[in-house]
């Protein structure tokens, strides 16, 4: 199973024409792009001593042995809020009244809290000692200029698009998304939407759910329909797709009488199929391939095993062709509410349900409720569950066994704590 994606993802170096160019993005668009370059800040941040909260800008040396019984009093000499270019100099029994985020003024070298203080628009009493520093927010505290923020090949996510506007930043470079081809075959699929006029044919699931899957991991999916089951047709969508980076058939990966994928495959260009079958359970007869320097992933028909064929092989694919780490998985710990069955020469994709309960100490634990772990065409199997427990070697799972669960999605219905 993972010498398996080896041997993909090095054919895929070996053979690939795919190179990822950078393009200019503005900061409102750039959120989950990958980054193509390393960005240093050329700025402090703050550029300036600033308060941290409201209160009295003071010289620290000058509160020492201050107290409730042996206040401070100082004159107040002006008022610094945020934003004011002020011109207030403090000096010894002086003191600005200053807001959160202001400058702190020349002189000064913290800030006493308003809720330590007593006093007017003219002077103030200071009834606690303070530090030096205490309550400043330093120049160059957060960045400093020359200081590296992201590197390329960050995924980014929200607070480094903040970040980035932090230091001044307003267009960054990404690499472009790889165009990813996507289409289904089989006589018996028509579109959602259509009418169903007859009791032999069903409505195209798996190239919505693949589309899905391609764009949520970095590519941008181009939807090139269904395709009939005769060897024309699909040799002629192949090629058509063939002038996109990486192509993801959905049926006629098998050993069927009318399953020519891999037969096309293998017609159409050199290396052509590299895997044909993978020990893995759902999504066995998954194939492999590379034409023209374009890697191509053909899953079963199974709504369930084209799930798992792409998230086992065209997930970890892409991110390859974008340079980036496979996104941070999600894993939580439970007991196993009841036993199952598996084949141990597979690996298997245990979908489960996760139970939250209470231990013998009335602490939160988790039981996960065994869903399916064949079921290759029962899409719903994989809608109603929280997680899938992925094992190899076992020939089964047992009742009250301490199981990983990987959460198929981060907002799902499964309470974490």
């Amino acid at each position: 199973m993972n010498e398996a994606l080896q041997t993909f993802l090095t054919s895929y170096t070996k053979y690939s024409t795919f190179i990822p160019k950078p393009e200019p993005l503005n900061l409102q668009n750039a959120t989950n792009r990958i980054l193509a370059q390393d960005y240093k800040s050329t700025i402090d941040i703050p550029p300036f001593n600033k308060s941290a909260m409201d209160g009295y800008a003071v010289i620290a040396a000058n509160t020492k042995n201050t107290s409730q019984k042996h206040p401070l009093s100082l004159e107040v000499v002006g008022t610094a809020n945020a934003g004011d270019t002020n011109s207030y100099k403090i000096n010894s029994g002086q003191t600005v009244a200053i807001a959160t985020g202001a400058k702190i003024p020349p002189g000064a070298d913290a800030v006493v809290m308003i809720e330590d203080t007593d006093g007017d628009k003219k002077s103030v009493k200071i009834f606690k000692e303070t530090k030096n520093g205490k309550n400043v927010i330093i120049k160059g505290e957060d960045i400093k200029t020359g200081q590296l923020l992201l590197t390329k090949g960050t995924w980014l996510k929200p607070q480094d698009i903040g970040l980035m506007a932090s230091v001044g930043i307003s267009s960054i470079k990404v690499f472009c998304k790889p165009k990813v081809a996507v289409f289904s075959t089989g006589n018996e699929l028509v579109e959602p939407g259509d009418t169903l006029t007859t009791n032999a044919v069903l409505y195209d699931s798996n190239r919505y759910m693949l589309t899905g899957m391609i764009n949520e991991c970095g590519g941008e999916a181009i939807d090139l329909g269904i395709c009939k089951d005769d060897q024309t047709s699909i040799q002629n969508t192949l090629k058509k797709a063939l002038q996109y980076d990486l192509i993801i058939i959905s049926g006629g990966s098998s050993v069927g009488e009318k399953d020519y994928v891999p037969n096309v495959i293998n017609h159409i260009g050199k290396p052509g199929i590299i895997i044909h079958g993978i020990a893995m359970r759902p999504g066995s007869p998954t194939a492999l391939g590379i034409v023209d320097g374009k890697p191509i992933i053909s899953t079963p028909g199974y709504p369930v095993a084209a799930f798992f064929a792409f998230y086992t092989f065209g997930r970890p694919l892409i991110f390859s062709m974008i340079g980036t780490p496979e996104l941070p998985k999600t894993y939580i710990t439970a007991k196993m509410s009841s036993g199952i069955k598996l084949r141990k020469d597979m690996r298997a994709f245990v979908r489960v349900k996760i139970c939250p309960t209470t231990n013998s100490k009335g602490l939160l634990c988790y039981m996960a409720e065994p869903v399916s772990a064949t079921a290759a065409s029962l899409l719903s199997t994989l809608s109603s569950s929280d997680g899938v427990i992925i094992v190899d070697g076992k020939s089964r799972l047992v009742k009250g066994q301490r199981v990983e669960v990987l959460l198929l999605n981060a907002r799902s219905s499964c309470p974490v704590v």
